[in-house]
C-alpha cells in the first residue's frame, strides 16, 4: 500500500511538473472590458504588447478578429522570444488588424529572433518610420517565421516601406506586400545583408523615389525569392527587383508591368556594382527586362524562363489593385476567389507546370503536370489546373495504361491521384469517372 501511494504521488508530481512547463495560450481582444486585462480568455489582455510581456519561450498570443491601434499596438517587440502571435484564424490575414496609424512601425523583430518566433495571420497597415527604415516590419540581427500577412501602406523616410531587413534572415511566406512607399529604396522591401526568404509572396503596386519598388537588396544580402508574383511596381531605378553587391536567386516566379525610369517597363535592374550575381530560373519575366549597367555583375539567365503573358485572371496595371486577381487563366480549372469554387476559362497560361522540375508540386490540385506553377500561387490549393484528372500518366490522353494505373490501386484506402471523386477510396465511384473520361485526348 505504501508503495502504490509513493507511486500515486509521484504521478501527480510528474502531471503537475508537465503541466506548468506546457506552453500557454494568452489572449488579446481589443474589445475587452478591462484595461490591461490578465490574459485568461475570459479575461484577455486589450494591448498586444501587454500580452508579449507577460509570453515565456513557446506560449502562444492568439488574438481576436479587430483594429488593434494606439499605444501597446505597434511597435510591438517580441523581445527574443521563441513565442507565436496570431490571429485565431492564421489563414484570415483581413480581420486582424494592426494599425498604428502613422505612430510607429508595425512589428520590431530586433533582439535575436529565430524561427521559433512566428507571426502569423494579420494585416499590418499605416506604419511609418520617421527619419528611419521599415514602416510596416523592422529586422535586424533576426530571423523569424512571418506568415500569411498582409503588408499594406506602411511608409519609411528612408529604406523599405513595407519590410526593412539589416543582417536579418527572416522567413516571409504567404504574404501579400502591397501599396508601401519609402523616400529612398525598397518601396515594399528593403535589405541589406543575411539571406532572407521570400515563399509565394504577391508583392505589387509598391513605389520608391530611388531603387527597388517592389525590393531592393543591397551590400552582401543573399536572398530567394520562390514563387512570387511581382506586379506594377515603379522606381526610379528597377521597378521590380534592384540588386546591388548582392547574391539573388530568382525561381519560379513572375515579374510583369513593373516600371522604372519615367515609364520604362523594367522588371530587374543591376545597378553599378562589382560583385552582384542574379539568378534567374524557370520564371516569367516580361520581355525579359533585364538591365545591366556594369560588366563586372554577372547575370545568370539559368534554365526554364520565358516573357509570356501570364494571363492573370484579372490584371489591369490602372485599375484599382483591389481588382487584381493574380490566379492564372485555365480551361481545366483554376480558383475562383470571390465564388470560393474552381471555374474555367478559355485560355491556359503558360505559366502552368512551367516551374522547376524538381520543386515540390505534391501540394497542388489534381489534374497537374506533375510540376509546380509559376507565381505566387504555385504549391499551393489554389494552384491552376492542368490536363485531365484521368490522364494519370499525363501523355495527354486517358487510354489503358491509366486503366492499369487504377487497377493497380483498386480499393485502396488513402488520398491518391487515383481517388477521382476525392473521398479516401478507390472504388466504383473512380472507376465511373474514369470511364466518363475513356480515350480523352488533349487538343
Amino acid at each position: 500500500m505504501y508503495r502504490i501511494k509513493v507511486l500515486l504521488s509521484l504521478a501527480v508530481i510528474l502531471s503537475i511538473t508537465s503541466a506548468s512547463i506546457a506552453f500557454n495560450t494568452i489572449y488579446v481582444d481589443a474589445n475587452s472590458p478591462n484595461n490591461p486585462g490578465s490574459g485568461t480568455y475570459e479575461d484577455p489582455f486589450r494591448k498586444i504588447q501587454d500580452a508579449i510581456y507577460a509570453a515565456v519561450d513557446e506560449d502562444i498570443i492568439e488574438i481576436q478578429p479587430g483594429l488593434y491601434t494606439g499605444y501597446g499596438n505597434y511597435d510591438l517587440d517580441p523581445n527574443g522570444k521563441s513565442i507565436t502571435i496570431r490571429s485565431i484564424d492564421p489563414n484570415n490575414m483581413v480581420n486582424t488588424i494592426i494599425d498604428p496609424n502613422g505612430a510607429g512601425r508595425g512589428f520590431c523583430f530586433q533582439n535575436d529572433e529565430d524561427a521559433n518566433c512566428i507571426l502569423s495571420g494579420f494585416t499590418i497597415r499605416n506604419g511609418y518610420a520617421e527619419y528611419n527604415s521599415g514602416g510596416g516590419i523592422y529586422c535586424y540581427n533576426s530571423r523569424p517565421l512571418i506568415t500569411n500577412c498582409i503588408i499594406t501602406n506602411n511608409s519609411a523616410d528612408l529604406y523599405g516601406g513595407g519590410i526593412y531587413c539589416y543582417d536579418a534572415s527572416p522567413q516571409i511566406t504567404h504574404c501579400i506586400i502591397r501599396n508601401n512607399s519609402t523616400v529612398y529604396d525598397g518601396g515594399g522591401i528593403e535589405c541589406s545583408g543575411g539571406t532572407p526568404e521570400f515563399t509565394n509572396c504577391l508583392i505589387i503596386n509598391n513605389e520608391a523615389a530611388g531603387l527597388g519598388g517592389g525590393a531592393d537588396f543591397y551590400y552582401l544580402c543573399n536572398p530567394t525569392l520562390t514563387n512570387c508574383t511581382i506586379a506594377k511596381n515603379y522606381a526610379y531605378s528597377g521597378g521590380g527587383v534592384c540588386c546591388t553587391d548582392s547574391n539573388v536567386a530568382v525561381q519560379n516566379s513572375i515579374l510583369w508591368q513593373n516600371q522604372a525610369d519615367q515609364g520604362k517597363q523594367i522588371a530587374m535592374e543591376l545597378p553599378i556594382s562589382d560583385s552582384t550575381v542574379l539568378t534567374i530560373s524557370y520564371s516569367d519575366v516580361q520581355g525579359g527586362q533585364v538591365e545591366v549597367y556594369d560588366p563586372c555583375t554577372d547575370l545568370v539567365w539559368a534554365s526554364g524562363n520565358i516573357s509570356a503573358d501570364p494571363c492573370f485572371v484579372s490584371f489591369d496595371p490602372n485599375n484599382n489593385f483591389n481588382t487584381w486577381d493574380f490566379h492564372l487563366q485555365s480551361a481545366y480549372g483554376r480558383w475562383n476567389q470571390n465564388s470560393q469554387t474552381w471555374v474555367t476559362d478559355s485560355n491556359t497560361s503558360l505559366c502552368i507546370d512551367a516551374g522547376d522540375p524538381n520543386s515540390d508540386w505534391s501540394g497542388e490540385p489534381w489534374p497537374n503536370g506533375k510540376r509546380i506553377n509559376m507565381g505566387v500561387y504555385g504549391g499551393t490549393t489554389q494552384a491552376s489546373k492542368n490536363g485531365n484528372p484521368a490522364d494519370f500518366n499525363i501523355d495527354n490522353s486517358v487510354n489503358f495504361v491509366d486503366f492499369a494505373q487504377i487497377a493497380h490501386q483498386w480499393l485502396l484506402e488513402q488520398t491518391c491521384i487515383e481517388d477521382l471523386n476525392n473521398d479516401g477510396d478507390v472504388n466504383f465511384a473512380d472507376i465511373y469517372i474514369f470511364v466518363e473520361n475513356w480515350l480523352w485526348e488533349k487538343n
